[in-house]
């Protein structure tokens, strides 16, 4: 008698070019790509910074997740800062704009500041009138920045702990990136 001729499965051929090796490729080096694009974003360039209630609104809200340039080696008035604060003896990590340079003069009427005798621009600042600060003309010493919150009447800020060491700064704010509806630039 004949054996059974049994009949096996034909293994899989690759083609002779190559291709799926190709199309791996063409998918893995796009996706690596990104992976490294968002780790510079996120760890090289910038870092980022979550903001710890109201005293930002309306620019920054509370728990808004933010991008800060890493340092911050030329100041300019306006911009929103992340810096290291002494508050109630503690340190902590604060969020503010900037509102006077070093060697301004800088004066607070009912929560307004007048940098050089000149008001600052508006830009949405909340100021409650019950609980408005007045302080006279101060001039901002080398090496410090007169810093402000944008909602005044619960702000901790340089009109409580005065100018805030240059050193101290951690980064510029340049992005609002999380929650998703709220992304934006920061103003």
């Amino acid at each position: 008698m004949s054996e059974p001729i049994h009949e096996t499965a034909a293994a899989p051929s690759r083609d002779a070019n190559g291709r799926g090796d190709r199309v791996a490729l063409m998918l893995l080096v796009p996706l690596l790509l990104v992976f490294v694009a968002i780790v510079s974003v996120f760890y090289v360039f910038f870092s980022a910074l979550q903001v710890d209630g109201p005293s930002m609104l309306p620019t920054l809200h509370d728990q808004d997740r933010v991008l800060l340039t890493h340092g911050y080696p030329v100041a300019a008035r306006g911009d929103v800062i992340a810096l290291q604060a002494t508050i109630n003896g503690q340190p902590d990590d604060i969020i503010k704009r900037v509102i006077a340079l070093p060697g301004d003069s800088v004066e607070i009427r009912a929560d307004v500041a007048y940098v050089n005798g000149v008001r600052e621009p508006q830009r949405g600042q909340r100021i409650a009138q019950d609980f408005a600060v007045n302080a006279p003309a101060r001039v901002v010493p080398e090496g410090a920045l007169y810093v402000m919150g944008d909602n005044r009447a619960v702000s901790e800020d340089s009109r409580f702990i005065g100018p805030i060491q240059q050193a101290g700064v951690m980064g510029r704010a340049v992005a609002v990136f999380s929650p998703v509806n709220r992304i934006q630039m920061v103003r």
